[in-house]
């Protein structure tokens, strides 16, 4: 289940990432949901709109995603059933990335207790019991596939769900931030291997990879290199789609470098785009919406309307993150 906030702080930093980027980790960064409505606002007020919700507000509808939509309402029932679906799948990617930093911070994994561990997991990202009896001998799986990409490419995390943001007024979580080889060596020296920093997005489907998925990366590495570039002397210009695969007797995985797709498909220029397009509908401006909060006490026969306050979504989201340090000190 959603919080109406959460206080969102990276699940992993590696000590040199974080040491450098001190500062820019110290601003708080919210993420807000209200009325079905979510957006991420920083501790000096501006409002973001998540990643996700703003390439789907603006970009043109996706043929295979729509014909998966419409399978799977055939399969489950309805378009909300689908729409479940979707949110349980996105609970079990918060619970991967969960069990991603735990082995970066217990510099491995201990297989005997991950089983009970990657349950408690799943239950605390929000899964119901009979999902999670589906999900977990799944987890394990998707997992062992992650640490064995990790292990064929050498990589070194450096950080994982950080938040990034771009004045423009779109934010988002990067699932992972990493060192690694440039592609999955056999038999070459380690000292003669390319290695390069990347941008990492994590698909918890096995269905493959859309254009969405590439203009996310599009945005996050945009959004790391405006932010952090300065602070820790590189940039990043090499980005991954990394997914799960089905195996049988060893694990394994799907991770596609898109850096070249965006080149040629001049998917930067599409990303700027959608950036005017978002700006002219207003689909990155602050919901209009009015919220009404009551306080002090109305009494028997008298009118509510004296202690109504209409509150803008702005002013509305402020309360809630108000309510949340002072619920956070009771606790």
């Amino acid at each position: 289940m959603q919080k109406e906030v959460e206080l969102l702080k990276s699940l992993f930093l590696e000590q040199g990432f974080e040491q450098k980027t001190l500062k820019i980790q110290g601003e708080k960064v919210y993420r807000v949901q209200i009325g079905g409505l979510r957006h991420y606002k920083r501790e000096s007020g501006q409002i973001y709109k998540s990643l996700t919700t703003f390439l789907n507000a603006v970009m043109p509808s996706n043929r295979h995603l729509d014909n998966w939509k419409m399978n799977m309402a055939a399969e489950l029932g309805s378009r909300e059933a689908v729409d479940e679906y979707v949110s349980k799948t996105a609970d079990y990617g918060t619970a991967l990335h969960i069990a991603v930093a735990d082995y970066c911070r217990d510099n491995g994994v201990d297989w005997q207790q991950f089983e009970q561990q990657a349950f408690c997991m799943l239950q605390e990202s929000g899964l119901s019991a009979e999902s999670i009896e589906y999900a977990l001998p799944e987890f394990i799986r998707d997992f062992a596939g992650l640490i064995k990409f990790f292990h064929d490419y050498r990589v070194t995390v450096l950080a994982v769900e950080i938040p990034v943001w771009m004045e423009e007024g779109v934010a988002t979580l990067i699932d992972l931030v990493v060192e690694m080889d440039a592609k999955n060596y056999d038999k070459t020296p380690v000292e003669k291997r390319d290695r390069h920093h990347a941008v990492i997005n994590l698909k918890s489907g096995k269905k493959g990879f859309y254009e969405s998925h590439i203009l996310q990366l599009v945005g996050e590495r945009m959004m790391f290199n405006q932010l952090y570039a300065e602070s820790l002397g590189f940039e990043i210009e090499h980005v991954y789609n990394f997914a799960p695969a089905d195996w049988k007797e060893k694990p394994a995985y799907k991770i596609k470098n898109q850096t070249e797709t965006i080149g040629f498909d001049n998917m930067v220029e599409q990303f700027n785009l959608f950036l005017q397009i978002g700006k002219a509908s207003k689909v990155l401006s602050a919901p209009s919406k009015k919220y009404p909060v009551f306080s002090g006490r109305t009494e028997y026969g008298a009118n509510p309307c004296d202690a109504l306050t209409m509150h803008t979504y702005d002013e509305f989201s402020k309360l809630k993150i108000e309510k949340h340090h002072a619920d956070s000190k009771t606790n």
